[in-house]
């Protein structure tokens, strides 16, 4: 299987890595200095299964690449103009392009230009950074896929895949409800990271402020009930648990949002927790707390510093 990595950073990096080192074919899409170290010095990868150092092919100019079986596309949801059009000369009739996109809409987007029998859509869990340019550097024991069909089905493409992508180093999990689940992923990074955004706060210092706590769970409860209004069933304790599990690891939480914000790039504000006001706004849905963060980091979302 010929896999392009489009969106060679903290996450594709990661994954197309792990793939590449244990001998798969896999072409990755980069550019700037990141482009640069990769081929001359291979791609670095730290992470929780082991260090490796990997010889892998990497462009900036995919018209003269293979056509590719699996894209692994995961670029930040504003470059999709850019993105898009790149990978379209290696898109065949038997390419499958896995979404691992954060917010609701990347699956929609993608489908209007190849076509929805062409998409997979999915959900990643994973603490990665590019470390240095060529270097991506993951921790903890958790690096996981959860993807599926639209309509829920499991195909034989989901079935393959899931085989194929299942290895050390990297988990996955079959949806029977893709909604379901990028709904339930947006409740917690588009109310945590942009609130650790918001606040240029660690997880922990906003536990600590007088009313962190509940800042974040109603803003939880806000995205949940926007989620509601699309028909999505939710269950029962999430919210406790994500708050359970957001005060466990608050130390050591990281929010790329907030990472983005202090590097001056572009935000990814109006697809995630942006998303989710637009609707609310459309459906008659009060949600105070999200509009006041949404506002909060408007003047930054195209890489404003200050």
């Amino acid at each position: 299987m010929h896999v392009v990595i489009m969106g060679a950073g903290a996450v594709g990096g990661y994954f197309g890595g792990m793939l590449a080192n244990q001998g798969e074919q896999v072409t990755f899409i980069a550019r700037g200095n990141h482009l640069k170290k990769i081929k001359e010095k291979g791609l670095s990868v730290d992470s929780h299964w082991g260090n490796f150092n990997v010889n892998v092919t990497a462009t900036d100019d995919p018209s003269n690449t293979p056509p590719a079986d699996l894209i692994f596309y995961s670029p930040k949801l504003y470059s999709n103009f850019e993105t898009l059009p790149l990978i379209s000369p290696v898109v065949t009739q038997k390419t499958s392009i896995l979404t691992i996109q954060n917010g609701i809409s990347s699956g929609e987007i993608i489908s209007e230009r190849f076509g929805k029998e062409k998409v997979l859509q999915g959900a990643t869990y994973i603490e990665s950074s590019v470390a240095a340019p060529g270097h991506i550097s993951q921790t903890g024991p958790v690096a996981k896929i959860e993807f599926g069909e639209e309509d829920g089905s499991i195909t034989n493409r989901v079935q393959e895949l899931s085989e194929f992508l299942k290895r050390p180093g990297i988990q996955i999990e079959v949806s029977n409800n893709i909604k379901k689940t990028l709904w339930t992923k947006l409740i917690f990074v588009g109310s945590i990271g942009t609130i650790m955004a918001a606040t240029r706060s660690k997880l922990s210092e906003v536990f600590s402020s007088p009313f962190g706590y509940n800042t974040i769970k109603t803003t939880m409860q806000e995205i949940l009930l926007v989620g509601q209004s699309q028909g999505i069933e939710f269950d029962a304790d999430l919210i406790k648990n994500f708050m359970d599990s957001a005060e466990k690891d608050a130390e050591h939480f990281q929010a790329s949002i907030q990472y983005d914000l202090y590097a001056g790039k572009p935000l990814e504000l109006d697809d995630l927790l942006g998303s989710v006001v637009k609707i609310a706004y459309k459906e008659g849905i009060p949600v105070p707390s999200s509009m006041a963060l949404i506002t909060a980091l408007d003047k930054f979302k195209s890489g404003k510093t200050d």
